[in-house]
């Protein structure tokens, strides 16, 4: 690959962020590219074309020079799907953020990640057309432990293969057990059966299967707990924007939810 070249690319905007007084940085996960940091220079004139895309969560195609190293530059952006409801919404804002947050953690920059892209644009659409962003955020964090190194198996018993029944999860087995082989570990971390149910669900269905999730608070709880507990012994990363929804969590009344439904995937 030569060190620098004009592409179009597709590409979601993880972040922005201001250089010296009146130029920007926006880091950009890129289909074609990997992650790539961009600066644009003026951003504050008012007839600067690209004053558009320097909102995070952003997805859009852009035309631009790659460079291999240091700063790549962008001159033009093409069907663009501005993130107006998820901006304009603090919890699907601060879900949006985990989810761009994990992704720039996962893995360096410049490499093609192309499963990992499509996850994630998959995964901000559908907080954009309004799906549970906490759902959203689960589903994305457990299909993206591959990338830190990690495959727990959460499709069936560790020891025996059984798919179907209640699980708990064994941090010594790397996986889920069935009932039948709970003995085997002392010290699993005792899900509840409906945690077990929507992070085994969780881990295997595709967005585009996807539809309105509404979940007991009491359930969002245990499968966050489930999975802090995962991400805290096998990732061991501690974003600002998952300190900030779990404040933003103790404000949740668990009263609020009296129903549990199946997911829909019509």
């Amino acid at each position: 690959m030569r060190k620098d070249h004009y592409a179009r690319f597709d590409g979601i905007v993880l972040f922005t962020r201001k250089y010296k007084e009146k130029d920007l940085l926006i880091k950009i996960f890129t289909k074609e590219f990997g992650k790539r940091m961009f600066f644009i220079k003026n951003i504050q004139r008012q007839n600067n074309g690209l004053r558009e895309i320097a909102f995070p969560y952003m997805r859009a195609s852009f035309v631009g020079t790659i460079n291999d190293k240091g700063f790549s530059f962008l001159n033009d952006t093409d069907d663009v799907l501005f993130p107006k409801a998820t901006i304009s919404n603090i919890q699907a804002n601060a879900y949006a953020a985990y989810m761009t947050g994990l992704t720039d953690a996962a893995f360096e920059d410049f490499i093609e990640e192309y499963k990992v892209f499509n996850l994630l644009w998959q995964g901000l659409g559908k907080i954009e057309a309004g799906v549970d962003p906490s759902v959203v955020a689960n589903i994305f964090e457990i299909q993206l432990l591959p990338k830190f190194g990690v495959g727990p198996n959460f499709r069936s018993c560790a020891i025996c293969g059984r798919d179907q029944g209640r699980f708990d999860y064994s941090m010594q087995y790397a996986g889920v057990l069935c009932e039948q082989h709970f003995h085997m570990d002392d010290r699993r971390l005792h899900w509840s059966p409906r945690a077990s149910h929507f992070i085994r669900l969780f881990s295997q269905i595709p967005y585009d299967k996807l539809g309105q999730v509404d979940l007991q608070a009491t359930t969002k709880t245990e499968i966050r707990q489930a999975l802090d507990d995962l991400y805290e012994e096998y990732v061991g990363i501690h974003l600002k924007s998952k300190h900030f929804i779990s404040q933003m969590e103790t404000f949740v009344n668990p009263l609020d939810d009296k129903r549990e439904k199946k997911y829909d995937n019509s």
